[in-house]
This record gives structure tokens, C-alpha cells and sequence, in this order.
């Protein structure tokens, strides 16, 4: 493929840290695999332009060879990079205009006529896709088992410089970290006051958003290293 040239990932170590663990708590990453792992292909980002709104969307395929037959539910997620003009120390009264992060997650219940849309275009190339919904399985082995589905995200907002694209449930290794906020005196709750962290092998894919606000509607994105880790 030409525009869209396809990464190939054979799925080993390396690792990310969780916003929600303090740098000191980062796991470090398995040097070989110790789980099951599957085989990972992805082109890169793109938009289009459907059902009255644009959205940005990456193909990929996903292949069992772990020798069993593993559940497949990918969580991918999109982390935006937001630029500012905003001194710093104007930031907390502008926080609206203030760099910062932001966490998109990619559209499960997929609209049919988006979905359509982007199947008709990679209809020769992607002639087996499936819905997202559909891509949640337990995937069976082998190259004739191989599910190739979409994850789609809405429109970013012009100020977004960069961001990085999370694809989990690619890997069986996890870690559980004791949470060193959780407070003894309030309940348990999974979100705001969870008592551990499950950390799980996760691919991150970097990509550079080049020019400004006003180019940024047209840019390419620049795919940037490739790496493994624990979110």
C-alpha cells in the first residue's frame, strides 16, 4: 500500500507508565514475553469525512499464534498533545487556552453509515473488515482467523501538535501495583479510590502532527519509535 503503508509489529518488550502511578511505581518491562502476545498491523491515521462530520480512523489486523486460543478486546485510545500560546504563568486563568493532555476513546458503537463508509474506501485492500463491536472475540489461531477491524476517533481539536495511539489487549502480561493515593478512610472504588492498579502490555504509537492551526486540517501525521508499555 502507498497512502496507507502498514506497520508491522512482532509484538516483544518494552513499556509505558500510567499517569495514574507516580514515576518511582513505573514497572519496569519484561525482557522476553511471559504472556501471550498477538501479531499487530495497523496503517496509519487518516480522515474522513462522513455521516456530516470528520473523524480520524486506523485499520489494523490482529493474527494468533500463542498456540491457543485467546479473548481479543482491544482498548484503544487516543492521547492528544494541545498547544498554547499561554504564558505560564496566565495558564490556571486561561485554562481553556492552557497546553495540556487529553483522552479520547475510540468509537466501539461505531455509526454503520461512518463504518460503511470507510469499508467502501479500503474495499479492495480491506475486503474481510469488521465493526468494531465485531472485533471483540475470542480469536481463534492462525493466519485464516485473523480479524481486521477499525478504530475510529472523532475530529482533534487545530491545536493538537502530536499524539500517541494505546492498543491494548494485544498481551497477557499485567502487573498489579498497590495505589500509594488510596485513602483507608473513604470506600473502595475502582475509579476514584481504587486500593491497586492493573498495569497491562500496551502498544504505543507516537505520531508528530506537523505545522499550525491553520495547516494542521491537511497534515500527514509523521509515525514516530514504536515501543511497548504497562498502562
Amino acid at each position: 500500500m502507498k497512502a496507507n503503508r502498514i506497520m508491522a509489529v512482532g509484538l516483544t518488550s518494552l513499556l509505558l507508565s500510567s499517569a495514574l502511578v507516580p514515576v518511582f511505581a513505573d514497572p519496569e518491562p519484561s525482557s522476553t514475553p511471559i504472556a501471550w502476545e498477538l501479531q499487530f498491523q495497523s496503517t496509519r491515521p487518516e480522515r474522513i469525512n462522513a455521516a456530516g462530520r470528520t473523524y480520524w480512523y486506523v485499520l489494523y489486523s490482529v493474527t494468533n499464534n500463542t498456540g491457543e486460543d485467546v479473548p481479543f478486546h482491544p482498548e484503544i485510545v487516543r492521547v492528544e498533545t494541545i498547544e498554547s500560546e499561554v504564558p505560564a504563568d496566565k495558564a490556571k486563568a486561561q485554562s481553556q487556552e492552557a497546553a495540556r493532555l487529553t483522552v479520547t476513546n475510540s468509537i466501539i458503537g461505531l455509526d454503520r453509515g461512518v463504518y460503511g463508509a470507510i469499508k467502501q474506501r479500503h474495499a479492495k485492500t480491506h475486503p474481510f473488515l469488521v465493526h468494531p463491536v465485531d472485533a471483540i472475540t475470542k480469536l481463534r489461531q492462525g493466519d485464516d482467523n485473523a480479524i481486521t477491524s477499525v478504530a475510529v476517533f472523532p475530529e482533534m481539536d487545530p491545536r493538537v501538535s502530536g499524539f500517541t495511539i494505546y492498543v491494548g489487549g494485544l498481551s497477557g502480561e499485567q502487573v498489579v501495583r498497590s495505589n500509594p493515593l488510596f485513602d483507608a478512610s473513604k470506600p473502595v472504588d475502582d475509579e476514584k479510590n481504587p486500593r491497586v492498579y492493573v498495569m497491562r502490555k500496551t502498544l504505543a504509537m507516537p505520531y508528530l502532527l506537523p505545522g499550525d492551526k491553520r495547516t494542521r486540517a491537511t497534515a500527514t501525521p509523521k509515525l514516530g519509535r514504536l515501543n511497548w508499555v504497562m498502562r
